[in-house]
Formats: structure tokens, C-alpha cells, sequence
């Protein structure tokens, strides 16, 4: 009688733990992998053989060092931010090996907070302009991350550009996804400037174009969505009437510092396993003790059964 109730037990647990395993998938999972509220990241980039205008002094100055100190930090408070909606601000400011201010940065975006793609809110702002829409992938790419292209935001010019998929690397034994983009030469904005730094010395102030063009490539881990580093070479000219390529706002190559890479590194291995553990080894860890369990219970119950036949007898 005993064994008989233990394996009905056995058979119950089993069951649920069936069950169980299938809701995890089904419902825990998607509920639990979601882009963090409260994100918090400080990459850093080096500069090298930077151009630089310096309005004050107003000289063209070639082959510096630069450092940009980024900070991407979540705000939980904001009125957008809740189950859906993530709320992500992002700052950067470039100073030379002197410290000086060379650029700087700022915007602020929400976040879909599963596939992470750009949403429409009252908070959106992209240095200090709200008339810009923050369109497609910004701070991170969606979990499970695909071999494919993404559009990928570019603040500077506020368009998105497809970042094209260009193959698997390592980087520090950790299997990451390459991807690179190319924004053509764009007008960012129109002003007026001395003739000289359009090449017509000659002229007083002339109307200019301010043209940006950028190659981007940045290396994500596919599962958590996490940019574990990032390599660019803006380039940013005055551009005169005639057509005529004047002086260099700014220009250079930036990439991730080692602090960085290691960071970015640790920072997506850590989101990968808990992902992980959500999707794949905690179902499969209760689905393989259920279906053990259920084996048990059958087992058991058919012993009793055949054990009161005999008594039976």
C-alpha cells in the first residue's frame, strides 16, 4: 500500500514538474529576458591620429591622442520606463592628452525591452534637439542576436544605417558577431564661416556645409545582445560653396580600451548565462527530473500490482 501511494506521489510530482518546465519556456522566460531597467555601463575609446579645429585658437591641429569617457545609465523613474519601455540615457565626451574638451554628447532613448529597438516617447531627445526620432538598434542589439543586417542609429547625423553582418570572431575566447557600418558623407547642419577655412582666404564670411561620414563596426554577443566593443573612423570637414573640402572639425580612429574589451567581455558572459539558465537549463533540468520521477512512480505502482496478485495467490 505504501509503494502504491509513493508512486501515485512520484507520478503527481513528475507531472507537475512536466508542466512546470513547459510554462518556464512559455511564459517565465520571455517575461524574465528583457533589457534591464536600471542599465549601467562606462566604456572608454582611444583616440589615434586625430584631427582637430580649434575654434579658439583657430588652427588646424592633425595627429593628437584623444580619450572619450561614454556612460550609458537606465532611468528606472522616468514616466516611460515600466514593463515594455526601458528608458536608457547616453553621454560621451571627447578630451585630447591634455584634457581639453574636444566634443561632446548627449541622448536619451527608449527602449522596446525585448527586441531592443527604438520606440516612440515623450523623452526621446537627441542632443538637446526633440526633433529627432531615434530610429532602430542604439545602445545594444536583441537577444538573439541573427547572422543578418540591423539598422543601427547614428546620433550624429540622427539616421538609421544598416549595420551589415560580416562574420563570427573571438574576442577573448568569447564567440561574437561582427557587424559594420558605412554612413556616407551627409550634411549634418549649415553655417557660416571665415573663406579661409574653405580654402578662399580671400573671401569674408561664406556659407558652409558641415558633412559627417563615419565607418562603424561593432562585435556583439549573439545570445545576450551585449556591443562587448566597438571600432570607428568618423570624419567630419567643412565643406565650402564651390564644393571646395575645407578644415577638419574632427577626425580620427577610436576603439575600446583593453579595460574596456575585458568589461564588455565579463559584462556579456554574465547576461548570456543567465539567459541560459532561464531558457534552456532550468526547463531541461526540471522536464529530465519529471520525466525520471514519472519512470519511478510507474515503476513502483506496477510493483505493488504485481505484488498483491502474488499475495493474491
Amino acid at each position: 500500500m505504501r509503494g502504491r501511494a509513493v508512486g501515485l506521489g512520484l507520478l503527481g510530482l513528475g507531472a507537475f514538474l512536466l508542466v512546470g518546465a513547459f510554462m518556464v519556456g512559455l511564459v517565465l522566460a520571455p517575461t524574465m529576458v528583457k533589457l534591464p531597467l536600471d542599465q549601467t555601463a562606462e566604456p572608454t575609446a582611444v583616440g589615434s591620429d586625430v584631427s582637430f579645429f580649434d575654434l579658439g585658437e583657430m588652427r588646424q591641429l592633425r595627429g593628437l591622442d584623444a580619450e572619450v569617457q561614454q556612460r550609458v545609465q537606465g532611468d528606472p523613474t522616468s514616466e516611460a520606463a515600466g514593463e515594455d519601455i526601458a528608458v536608457w540615457n547616453f553621454g560621451s565626451v571627447m578630451t585630447d592628452s591634455d584634457g581639453q574638451l574636444m566634443n561632446a554628447s548627449t541622448y536619451r532613448v527608449c527602449l522596446d525591452r525585448t527586441d531592443a529597438v527604438a520606440v516612440a516617447c515623450d523623452v526621446d531627445q537627441v542632443d538637446y534637439d526633440r526633433d529627432k526620432d531615434v530610429e532602430g538598434l542604439t545602445l545594444t542589439f536583441p537577444f538573439g542576436t541573427e547572422q543578418r543586417d540591423y539598422d543601427l542609429f547614428n546620433p550624429t547625423t540622427g539616421q538609421s544605417f544598416p549595420a551589415r553582418f560580416e562574420g563570427v570572431e573571438e574576442i577573448q575566447g568569447l564567440e561574437v558577431y561582427k557587424f559594420v557600418t558605412t554612413v556616407p558623407e551627409t550634411v549634418i547642419r549649415e553655417t557660416d564661416v571665415p573663406g579661409a577655412l574653405v580654402g578662399d582666404p580671400e573671401a569674408g564670411t561664406v556659407p558652409a556645409e558641415v558633412v559627417y561620414s563615419n565607418q562603424r563596426t561593432v562585435w556583439v554577443e549573439p545570445t545576450s545582445g551585449v556591443v562587448v566593443t566597438a571600432k570607428e573612423t568618423p570624419n567630419t570637414v567643412l565643406r565650402g560653396p564651390d564644393g571646395t573640402t575645407g578644415a577638419t572639425i574632427l577626425a580620427g580612429t577610436f576603439s575600446g580600451t583593453d579595460e574596456t574589451v575585458a568589461a564588455g567581455v565579463e559584462r556579456a558572459e554574465e547576461t548570456r548565462g543567465q539567459i541560459t539558465l532561464i531558457q534552456r537549463t532550468l526547463p531541461l533540468l526540471m522536464a529530465g527530473l519529471g520525466l525520471v520521477l514519472l519512470v519511478v512512480g510507474v515503476v513502483l505502482l506496477l510493483r505493488g500490482r504485481t505484488d498483491r496478485r502474488r499475495g493474491a495467490a
